[in-house]
């Protein structure tokens, strides 16, 4: 196999997901056995997404590294379901499986009043995930700039194997 150019970014997207989802698997399993299982039936939906998003990860970077065909068509539902992630008064939705990477573009309404546009970066976050159905005192929907430039990638390698 040659070395081609975009290999490098090939390589960082791969490791990007293979280290978001074994990272954000071992705290997922970590918290389903602290509780004993005993999750509310509601939840189950959100948490099986949630687990498989986090499996895929790991397999789309592997296969990604391999240079695998599949991998980008596997890798584009894993960066989907990260694009979009929100906090509302009755359900909170998040998977993080981009690594140690956080970039979000946000849009925040609270209770009292008042709507906050911000932007958060955070180097240092661990991979993981965030499914409640507790009342929150805000509103907030947020944009995933790492998966969505992740996403953007994969569409391009996607046109360039079409049109190899």
């Amino acid at each position: 196999m040659t070395e081609r150019s975009g290999d490098g970014w090939r390589y960082a997207i791969a490791l990007i997901e293979i280290q978001g989802g074994l990272v954000g698997l071992w705290g997922f399993v970590r918290d389903l056995a602290a509780s004993g299982l005993a999750l509310p039936g509601a939840l189950l939906p959100g948490i099986a997404v949630i687990g498989l998003v986090l499996a895929a990860s790991t397999v789309a970077g592997v296969g990604l590294w391999f240079d695998r065909r599949w991998a980008v068509a596997l890798s584009l539902p894993v960066q989907l379901a990260q694009l979009i992630w929100f906090v509302s008064t009755g359900l909170t939705f998040r998977v993080g499986a981009s690594g140690w990477l956080l970039a979000d573009l946000f849009l925040r309404w609270r209770d009292e009043g008042g709507t906050v546009l911000g932007w958060q970066f955070d180097a240092a976050r661990k991979a993981g995930y965030a499914l409640s159905l507790a009342p929150r005192g805000e509103t907030t929907v947020a944009l995933n700039l790492v998966a969505l430039a992740i996403l953007f990638w994969l569409v391009a390698q996607l046109r360039r194997h079409r049109a190899d």
